[in-house]
């Protein structure tokens, strides 16, 4: 089955966090997580409250991130009535996907990062893809998340999906959309599949007559979205420390591609 989704592009502002029943707590403090994606041309923010509730929401599409990001923080900061040094934590998508919109959503989340003194978290995009599926899909058995990696090729890691639970099967791989499209066929399992990869190649990434009545590939699914990010962020704020500022790098997935300069003649 292939299902189109309509495309969103909204703000959404929600209530204001209830007081902390327990404000001393050190490994969850009061302030919100300010997380966001921008593995894609979509670039997806949240603000989070540290018991998981959406205070606000929003998201951009453009060509260049850089220009969209950081107002679109602020915007979201000033609908909640908050200030940077009023957050808890911040959350990014560490990829893979677009290796400029990586260096541009990690650089604006390591300098909020930096000048307020927080954490941060690294979270894999492809995970946080796979817990949108997983939430809107609990039917699926197997989940799919997909994405663009270019060349002709697409990032994609198979996840179990039990009771709430999403458990890797594999590691990240890269591979051709029709690769990937033999491998699920081969699967028993109900099937989810979406992302960029699958917005990207279309009919190499639908399900083939023999498994249409288990395998379901979404076009146009709005997603990772920032509220999946912050919601594996949150799963790590309570356990332990966040990533190391200075070491953290986008997971981009192959190596950037680099033009060396001519020889002059």
């Amino acid at each position: 089955m292939t299902v189109a989704l309509p495309a969103s592009s909204k703000i959404t502002h929600m209530s204001p966090p209830a007081p902390d029943e327990n404000p001393a707590r050190p490994a969850k403090p009061a302030g919100p997580l300010l997380a966001m994606d921008t593995s894609g041309r979509t670039a997806r923010v949240a603000l989070v409250a540290h018991d998981g509730r959406v205070l606000a929401s929003g998201e951009r599409t453009s060509d260049r991130h850089s220009s969209i990001l950081l107002p679109l923080c602020s915007e979201l900061l000033d609908q909640a009535g908050l200030r940077a040094e009023n957050l808890g934590g911040l959350a990014c998508g560490a990829g893979p996907g677009s290796f400029t919109g990586l260096r541009v959503g990690l650089a604006v989340a390591k300098g909020l990062a930096f000048a307020t003194g927080r954490p941060i978290f690294l979270v894999s995009s492809l995970e946080a893809l796979a817990r949108d599926l997983a939430g809107l899909h609990p039917q699926a058995r197997l989940v799919v998340p997909c994405i663009d990696a270019g060349k002709g090729e697409v990032y994609a890691q198979r996840f179990a999906s039990r009771a709430d639970e999403l458990r890797p099967l594999a590691q990240v791989e890269r591979l051709a959309p029709q690769t990937l499209r033999e491998a699920l066929a081969a699967e028993p399992s109900a099937v989810v599949v979406a992302g960029t990869g699958v917005d990207r190649f279309g009919e190499q990434l639908a399900p083939p007559e023999s498994a249409r009545a288990r395998w379901l590939t979404l076009f146009g699914f709005a997603g990772p979205t920032a509220t999946a990010v912050a919601g594996l962020a949150l799963a790590r704020w309570g356990v332990g420390t966040g990533d190391d500022l200075d070491a953290s790098v986008p997971l981009y997935g192959r190596p950037p591609d680099i033009t060396k300069p001519k020889p002059r003649g």
